[in-house]
């Protein structure tokens, strides 16, 4: 038996957004700030656990906590607060050696987007949910459309995205689990909530709160027996 080695190349990096590039749960943090924060919450911790399916409750959420566009526009700016604190640095890293940089999430477009531009990722690089809202900027409804608000919606967008790239998707949540397979590497983050379900199932979790071991990790040859 021979060993080879050689360097791995990424070509696409898939980041999770809420609890991995910062340290909130935008979801939650809206019904905190529309004073509805405990029932969301526990909605939030079962789908994120895996005890209820994400699409089941996406709906139900919004419905209680009714967001207005201003206040998916202070989401955003409350993540850039909360972000963690090399996220930057290895996003440009991560950019410097030639690597897409994806962010591939259950949260909400206007906010994520504004993350998105700060880290200096491409906001044509960002998938999120779409909500319509009316012209006074009050919530009206999801966009059913979009696959993220579909069963397997994550894992179909994932493996259309990756196809023919050697690809590393970074979650923390089970939505995140369910596109293990559509990549070639699954990180598990538990640096801000460590969850069980992805800890035992991630093929590498990292229990600290940094992104420069994703950048490590790039670069790390890889040993095919």
């Amino acid at each position: 038996m021979t060993t080879n080695i050689y360097q791995t190349t990424y070509k696409k990096v898939l980041f999770d957004c809420d609890s991995t590039l910062t340290a909130i749960e935008g979801v939650d943090w809206l019904a905190e700030h529309k004073g509805v924060g405990n029932i969301v919450k526990q909605l939030t911790q079962e789908a994120m656990n895996g005890h209820l399916p994400f699409e089941s409750i996406l709906k139900q959420r919004l419905d209680i906590i009714k967001p207005t566009l201003d206040d998916l526009l202070k989401l955003g700016q409350k993540y850039i607060q909360n972000c963690l604190p090399d996220a930057k640095k290895s996003i440009s890293l991560l950019h410097q050696q030639q690597i897409e940089v994806y962010i591939i999430t259950g949260g909400y477009r206007p906010a994520v987007e504004i993350l998105a531009r700060w880290l200096g990722i491409d906001t044509k690089h960002v998938f999120a949910i779409d909500l319509n809202f009316n012209s006074k900027g009050i919530y009206i409804g999801v966009d059913t459309q979009n696959p993220l608000t579909q069963n397997g919606g994550k894992g179909k967008i994932i493996k259309k995205l990756t196809q023919n790239s050697r690809s590393m998707l970074i979650g923390d949540g089970a939505t995140d689990l369910e596109a293990k397979d559509a990549v070639d590497i699954f990180i598990g983050f538990g640096g801000i909530v460590c969850r069980p379900l992805v800890r035992e199932q991630a093929d590498i979790y990292i229990n600290i709160a940094s992104l420069m071991p994703i950048v490590a990790l790039t670069k790390l040859p890889n040993f095919i027996c």
